[in-house]
C-alpha cells in the first residue's frame, strides 16, 4: 500500500528538508521550510502535500499565474494534486526543474508542460582578487541602515518590472522573506545613492550551508542610472565585502535571456554558469 498522501505538519520538516535538497544545488535547512510555511497567504493545510518520496507546495504569483514547487521523487498522484490546486489560483501554471533532474523534468512534459526559458546559476572564485568598482560620477554606496527598508523595498519593486515576468510583492511578504530571515546581514545590503536618492542596491548573505560562500541574492539598477556602469560596481563592491569577510567564492541566480542583459553583465565581471534551470509553462485550457 501506498503512503498517504496528507498535509505536513511540524514533525515532518525533517523530512521535508531532506526532500527538498534532492537534485538542488544545495541543501535546504529548516528555517527555509518554516520561512516557506509561515509566508503571508500560504495555507499549509491547502497548498502543501507530503508522501514518502516526495514533497510539493503551490503558490499564487497573482495577475492569474501559479507556481508548483516540486521536490523529492514526485509521483503522478502528487503531481496530480498540485495541477489541480494550482489550477485553483490561476490559469497559467508554472513549474521548473534542474536541468539534471531528468525525471521531473519528462513527467512535467508528459504532463503538457512546455519549456520556455531558462535561468543560471552562476558561480566566481574569489581567492584572486577582482577589478576595483568604478562608480559612476556623483554616485556613492553605503550599508543598510535602519530606516532603508522601504528604500530597498521600492527599489527592488521598481527595477524588477523589467523582467521576465515580474511579480508585484506586497510589502509584509518581501519583508517576510528579506528584513525577517536569519540570512540578513545588513553589512551585505548595499545602497547606491545620487545625493539622497536611491540609484541602485544589491542584497547578499553568506550562504545558510556554507560559510565560505557568499550569494549576490539581487542587483537591481534603476533606469535612469542604467549603462553607466551602477551594476558592475555593485556586483564587484560585493565580491570585494565578501573576500573581506573570508568567503571565499560568490554566487547568483540569473534569467538566461534577461531582458536588461544582467547574464552578460556577470559574465563579463568573470563569473561561469555553474547550472541550469529549466522553467516549464502550461495554459489551463
Amino acid at each position: 500500500m501506498s503512503a498517504a498522501l496528507r498535509p505536513p505538519t511540524e514533525a515532518d520538516i525533517p523530512t521535508v528538508v531532506r526532500l527538498m535538497s534532492e537534485h538542488w544545488p544545495e541543501p535546504a535547512d529548516e528555517d527555509l521550510v518554516r520561512r516557506t510555511w509561515s509566508s503571508p497567504g500560504f495555507e499549509l493545510e491547502h497548498d502543501a502535500r507530503l508522501e514518502e518520496a516526495s514533497y510539493v507546495d503551490v503558490e499564487a504569483l497573482g495577475e492569474g499565474r501559479a507556481w508548483i514547487d516540486a521536490r523529492g521523487h514526485p509521483s503522478a498522484r502528487i503531481l496530480d494534486w498540485a495541477e489541480a490546486r494550482a489550477r485553483e489560483k490561476g490559469e497559467r501554471l508554472f513549474s521548473g526543474s534542474w536541468s539534471s533532474n531528468e525525471r521531473l523534468r519528462e513527467e512535467l512534459e508528459q504532463r503538457g508542460f512546455r519549456l520556455i526559458r531558462h535561468s543560471h546559476r552562476m558561480k566566481i572564485d574569489l581567492d584572486h582578487p577582482t577589478p576595483e568598482p568604478v562608480w559612476p560620477q556623483g554616485v556613492e554606496v553605503r550599508s543598510f541602515r535602519p530606516g532603508d527598508e522601504r528604500a530597498f523595498y521600492e527599489a527592488h519593486q521598481e527595477t524588477f518590472e523589467d523582467s521576465w515576468e515580474p511579480i508585484e510583492e506586497p510589502y509584509d511578504e518581501w519583508a517576510h522573506w528579506h528584513l525577517e530571515s536569519p540570512a540578513f546581514v545588513p553589512e551585505l545590503w548595499f545602497l547606491a545613492l545620487e545625493g539622497d536618492t536611491p540609484a541602485g542596491f544589491a542584497i547578499c548573505h553568506p550562504h545558510r550551508a556554507d560559510a565560505k560562500l557568499g550569494w549576490v541574492r539581487i542587483i537591481g539598477v534603476r533606469r535612469p542610472w542604467r549603462r553607466r556602469g551602477l551594476g558592475r560596481a555593485l556586483l564587484l563592491h560585493a565580491f570585494a565585502e565578501f573576500r573581506s569577510r573570508g568567503i571565499r567564492r560568490a554566487e547568483l541566480g540569473v534569467d538566461a535571456e534577461s531582458i536588461t542583459g544582467a547574464n552578460r553583465l556577470y559574465e563579463a565581471a568573470g563569473m561561469d554558469v555553474a547550472a541550469r534551470f529549466d522553467i516549464y509553462e502550461k495554459a489551463v485550457q
